[in-house]
């Protein structure tokens, strides 16, 4: 910010005057609003800290309909991914792209070059960042590929081990059994010799143990009613998945997951907002076991 007060560039036997005072006020509240001024223009010319007007103007420049409640950070992202659209169009370049929309290690491509797909897996959480990315394959995606969204929904597993001392009470002798009063035996803990929090449990075990989970789940609902029988199941380490794909003329957007299990139980529900911009959207609930309490 330059200096306003002038004032003190005067003589001194003028700095006494009333009215040169006042004029030092004005100049000076002049010289601030222009000094703002220049600062907003400065600002402007870079994408990262234009205000508000000057992104409407690159937006019905580059034919952008922001949508109610939009938050100008992400208007400015989607701008400067809109004036970065340059050949050659690569996976490299696909990535850096998806860098900037979702963040760096925070998705994952997949392409199926014998079936011709496009998978891109990114946490649920932000629909307007898949719709932008929808707007970047539009543009930058070969006309032969499917692009197929993939949101991904994370569930969290904790497994612990303790070992202990017990004494094991048999409350009952061959004739003498009263139905429902006692158990059949009484287990009292007398030592632990492990708590909970020291580690012992191998990979493997969190690997069944994933397998398992992914195993047990037999069928998804999605916003209630909806029920997808077709579920692939994959196991990695100590992550389990379970995938399916829901298509744009069963549901215009998807607010709820559940995963039940044979009998019909709800095993998990997760409220989500995933518009379905794309023929099919595939959804991927990943489960991740881990050692702890």
């Amino acid at each position: 910010m330059p200096e306003t007060n002038i004032c003190k560039y005067y003589p001194h036997w003028f700095r006494r005057i009333l009215d040169f005072q006042y004029l030092c006020r004005s100049e000076g509240e002049e010289l601030r609003l222009m000094a703002e001024s220049m600062d907003l223009i400065h600002q402007n010319l870079f994408v990262q800290t234009m205000d508000e007007g000057t992104c409407a103007q690159w937006e019905a420049i580059l034919r952008i309909l922001p949508a109610p409640g939009e938050d100008l950070d992400f208007r400015r992202l989607r701008v400067l991914n809109r004036l970065s659209l340059r050949p050659p169009f690569t996976l490299i370049f696909l990535r850096e792209r998806l860098d900037l929309i979702f963040g760096p290690g925070k998705y994952d491509v997949e392409v199926d070059y014998p079936n011709f797909a496009l998978y891109i897996e990114a946490d649920v959480g932000d629909p307007l960042r898949y719709g932008e990315v929808s707007a970047l394959l539009g543009i930058v995606k070969p006309c032969h590929i499917v692009y197929v969204p993939r949101p991904r929904v994370r569930e969290g597993l904790l497994v612990g081990e303790k070992a202990a001392r017990v004494r094991m009470t048999y409350n009952y002798i061959l004739g003498r059994w009263a139905l429902g009063q006692k158990p059949f035996v009484t287990v009292e803990e007398l030592e632990v010799l492990k708590m909970p929090d020291t580690s012992s449990i191998r990979p493997e075990l969190l690997h069944q143990t994933a397998e398992l989970v992914a195993g047990d789940i037999a069928a998804a609902r999605v916003n209630g009613t909806l029920l997808i029988t077709a579920l692939s199941r994959s196991t990695t380490g100590n992550v389990g998945s379970v995938t399916y794909t829901v298509s744009r003329d069963q549901a215009a957007e998807v607010e709820l997951t559940e995963l039940l299990d044979k009998d019909g139980n709800v095993l998990t529900s997760s409220a989500v907002h995933v518009p379905l911009l794309e023929e099919r959207t595939s959804i991927r609930h990943s489960f991740t076991v881990k050692e702890g309490t």
